[in-house]
């Protein structure tokens, strides 16, 4: 695949412009709990629980700074593969092919599990606020 310097050129300004986004939008707010299943599973089932509960509860009461940082999270992630596939050497080992094969797979499949999770966040009916922060349904009884 024949790319040219600007087309990386604009994949990186892509990525500066989303980098900087996050910080301008997320690094005044305290930051947004996310645990991999993968790393839960090495945890004792109350542990887990524990965990899940936090993470369930932060993204209840900042439902839009969650799906704000879930999304930008995965674009940036997705962003960098392309990168790597651009960049990737012309002529590599059949080992080697596989093995970075494998690991944009894996980054991409993470990529995805993000982006679902901001999916998760916005399709919440018991979150705190609603898109923009404008406040969700008001609590039950009232």
């Amino acid at each position: 695949m024949a790319t040219s310097s600007s087309s990386l050129n604009l994949l990186e300004k892509a990525v500066n412009a989303i980098e900087q986004a996050a910080h301008d939008m997320l690094d005044s707010e305290p930051d947004v709990p996310f645990t991999a299943s993968t790393d839960l599973l090495s945890l004792s089932p109350n542990e887990q629980e524990r965990i899940r509960s936090k993470e369930e509860a932060s993204y209840r009461t900042r439902p839009t700074l969650s799906a704000i940082h879930f999304c930008l999270t995965s674009s940036m992630a997705m962003l960098a593969i392309c990168q790597s596939l651009i960049e990737q050497p012309p002529t590599q080992s059949p080992r080697e092919r596989e093995r970075r094969w494998k690991k944009l797979a894996s980054d991409a499949k993470m990529a995805g599990r993000t982006a679902y999770r901001a999916a998760l966040v916005l399709s919440d009916p018991s979150a705190n606020e609603g898109p923009g922060g404008q406040g969700g349904a008001p609590p039950s009884g009232t």
